[in-house]
Order: structure tokens, then sequence, then C-alpha cells
């Protein structure tokens, strides 16, 4: 696929979203990221790519950023997570903020942002509308939508806000993804070929078992979470699919492994929707926080493919071809 419409991503992470926008056709001509495993992740699967390692509150554009494609990120999700105590814009991780000034002055033609789905909870309203009205002011026309990443074919209930803001003229030509439930996998059907790699011979069985998605993957924060599957009721979810979640494995069961499997990075990191050439690197409880604070890549794919479509369609009205700026 031609990249013909450039891209910044902020708040990267271990770069679901920008995984998803690359396949969607966008390149990246820049992705910012605060803390070193995420940047080392990003460096060792693109080399190529332009990743800074940086404080998004103290970085400042250069002017060859100025009108780009689209300005995209992942901002901190713990001011509006129910797992946190919900402060909003008075959480300090509040990046929502930070990321409207950069885009008044830098002035894509585009936004997209994703946040955690208690964003779109009744109390965070004016604070949800202050952003469109900022952005409106700005020129945008925006939309917050929540969309359910099973129904893109990952195999997780994992619900998450999405904002879309652009220029009229893009806005008139820009729809939703359209939903694809049917496509989600179980967790069986998902990852039984890795839960069966060193011979376990009730891997088949095991994925009987597990015939439903997963529940949502935590990554959790530098000071709370690790490696493992969640909170009590997501455990409780797991163990009914004969998954204990209390830990995570470095290597999936031996031949002869007698009882209930544990999951691996590689794959949480699969049932997140990366594929398995994406590799995450770090240890195992950096790992995991990676892959449960990243954003699925089908689902940035699917919302990336129809800004680009949009995109293209007006550029087709007026240029007469589907070029990029």
């Amino acid at each position: 696929m031609d990249h013909n419409y450039s891209s910044i991503e902020v708040c990267a992470g271990a770069g679901g979203q920008a995984l998803g926008l690359e396949m969607a056709g966008f390149r990246h001509d820049l992705l910012i990221e605060l803390e070193s495993w995420g940047t080392n992740t990003l460096r060792h699967n693109r080399p190529e790519w332009n990743v800074l390692q940086a404080d998004l509150n103290e970085w400042e554009p250069t002017p060859e950023l100025y009108g780009i494609d689209l300005f995209a990120g992942g901002v901190p999700c713990p001011p509006f997570s129910v797992a946190g105590k919900q402060l909003g814009k008075e959480d300090e991780r509040d990046l929502f903020t930070r990321a409207v000034d950069l885009i008044e002055e830098i002035k894509p033609r585009g936004v997209m942002l994703e946040n955690v789905r208690g964003l779109l909870d009744p109390k965070f309203e004016d604070y949800r509308n202050e952003i469109l009205a900022r952005l409106t002011d700005a020129g945008y026309e925006g939309e917050w939508r929540l969309l359910h990443a099973a129904d893109y074919g990952v195999p997780q209930l994992r619900p998450r806000a999405i904002l879309v803001a652009l220029n009229p003229e893009d806005n008139a030509n820009f729809t939703w993804p359209e939903k694809h439930p049917e496509e989600a996998l179980t967790v069986g059907e998902t990852v039984v070929d890795l839960m069966g790699a060193n011979g376990w011979e009730g891997a088949a069985a095991w994925a009987k078992t597990a015939n439903r998605i997963a529940p949502t993957l935590v990554g959790g924060s530098k000071k709370h979470g690790g490696p493992d599957l969640g909170p009590t009721r997501a455990r409780k979810a797991w163990l009914e699919m004969n998954v204990i979640g209390t830990t995570i494995a470095d290597e999936a069961p031996e031949k002869g492994f007698v009882g209930q499997p544990r999951m691996t990075p590689k794959m949480l990191a699969r049932i997140q929707g990366f594929p398995d050439s994406w590799e995450i690197t770090g240890r195992k409880t950096n790992a995991c926080r990676q892959i449960g604070n990243a954003f699925p890549p089908p689902v940035a794919k699917a919302v990336g493919t129809q800004i680009r479509l949009a995109f293209e369609a007006t550029d087709f009205h007026y240029d007469g071809n589907q070029s990029g700026r």
C-alpha cells in the first residue's frame, strides 16, 4: 500500500495504534513516547521510524510538522479509568488538554485520539464538550464514538472511546467503520497453536473449553499492575476458560502437562490483535504492561482506513487523483 498520508502519533506506547495506522495507509513522520520500554519496542520493530522519547508537556513541534495529515495518539487513561479515581482533568496525568494545544498549533488535517470507555461516562460530559468546542473553534468537526474491539476481529472485550475530528470537507466523506463481530475468534481458536507449541497433548481439548473472547487485558502503570490477567473479576472469567490468571507463563505447557495452563506474553499480544511478527521487547512484567496498555491494531486500522478514504475522496474531488499531500 502507498503511504501518501503523513501522521504524528503521541503517547505511542508499544505501537498498537501506529501499526494499525501503517496498515491503513499512513506513514509516521514522528512518534513520541515517554517511556523507554515503548521506544525500545517501536525501534526494534520499525528502525526506519522517527521515534522520539520525550515528555509531551515539554515537547515543542518544529515547523516542518505543521499541516501534517493526521495527529493521532492514545493519551494516558488513568484519569478516566474506573480502576482509578476518575479525576479527569484534575489528574496530573491528563494530557488531553496538551494534545489539543498541539493540535491548535500544528493544525493537522485530521485528528484521531483514543482512551478508555470511562471517558464517555456522564460525569465527563462537560470535559468532552470542552474538547470538542476547542476543536470546533480550530476548524474541525468532531465526534466521540464507543468502539468494541471484538467488532473488528479482536478476540477480546475491549471497549474504547475514540475521537475523530476532521475538517468539514473531509468529515463529509467520513463514515465510521462497519462492524464485523463474526470475525472475532474465541481465545481457544486464537492461541491453540501457541498453547501446543511445546508438545502439550491437551491443547486442542483445552481450546474447546476456552470458547469465548477474552476479558479486557489490563496493563497497569509503572507503580501498579504486573504479569497477571487483571483484577479478580477478570481472573474469574479466565478461570471459566480453564486459564490461571494470577501469573503469566514464560513458555507454553510442555509435553505431559496436566492442569490448567497460563497465558504467555506472545499469546496475550495475539489476543490484543498484534501480529506474531511484532515483537514486544523487555522482560515479562514489562512486556505485559505494554501489551495490556496497547490499542488493538485491527481497531486502529479500521478507523484509520476510514479517515484515509475520506481524505482520498476529498482529494479526488478537487485534484482528480487520490494522492496525499
